[in-house]
């Protein structure tokens, strides 16, 4: 079972007077960079150390948790225990005027036999996002269970929006200089998501950048069409391929 969740602190978050372990007021700007920073240092004390020294202990079978800033996500292996967790954390979260984010939160089957018991009822196994990947049951080359993880559409919408961006600011800058800017910024994306099973999306978001690059190019003036057969030769168009950066991840 897997139970993700989002958290949310309210403003003015204050520790119950029984709880001497930590006792802090918050002042949470959501956008703001500070954000990670509270997020770590609050849900250490009322989310990890409360998970491991007392909710663990009473679970049926297995249980773990995840958590990076204000996303986390809890693992289960009985559906009793996920729910009986979503229930608590709720409990536990309002004593310190915290909330969890209902549009981000649910209870979902999954693992290595949600395939087998969603295809009783006909189903498919259920997939969830968390820090920017698309999280799928799958099987790999032997047909044995496999968790495949590809960048969710979020994470490539804003990435593209972001390079377009950059782009109509920029199409005047020399072709060689549009390279170069663009090729570091194709690098970090693969940086953080070049793992197995993302080569063929990596492969999309680069040709979307270079289809976005030529709209940009074409807006210069007024020119003729630019077609691909032109630019497929051309050294100063070649942009950066996709190679699994992270094989033991």
């Amino acid at each position: 079972m897997v139970l993700p969740f989002a958290s949310q602190i309210n403003n003015g978050s204050i520790a119950p007077a029984g709880d001497d372990a930590f006792k802090a007021e918050v002042i949470f700007c959501v956008q703001g960079a500070r954000s990670p920073v509270l997020s770590n240092i609050y849900l250490h004390f009322t989310l990890d150390l409360w998970f491991e020294k007392k909710f663990k202990a009473q679970c049926q079978g297995e249980a773990y948790l995840v958590r990076f800033a204000d996303d986390f996500v809890g693992s289960f292996q009985f559906r009793g225990d996920a729910q009986n967790f979503q229930r608590q954390l709720r409990e536990r979260f309002a004593q310190f005027n915290l909330e969890l984010a209902e549009e981000k939160t649910r209870l979902l089957l999954f693992g290595r036999f949600a395939a087998i018991e969603r295809r009783k009822h006909g189903q498919r196994p259920e997939t969830f996002e968390f820090l920017g990947f698309k999280h799928v049951c799958g099987e790999d080359r032997a047909g044995r269970f496999a968790l495949i993880r590809i960048p969710c559409t979020k994470s490539c919408r804003k990435f593209l929006a972001r390079a377009r961006e950059w782009l109509l600011g920029h199409r005047h800058w020399k072709r060689r200089q549009q390279q170069q800017h663009l090729t570091v910024m194709l690098r970090g994306f693969y940086q953080y998501f070049a793992l197995h099973h993302c080569d063929r999306k990596l492969s999309w978001i680069r040709h979307e950048v270079q289809r976005h690059w030529v709209h940009a190019l074409q807006r210069r003036g007024q020119r003729q069409r630019i077609s691909w057969v032109y630019l497929s030769d051309r050294p100063w168009f070649e942009l950066p391929s996709a190679r699994t950066l992270h094989p033991a991840v």
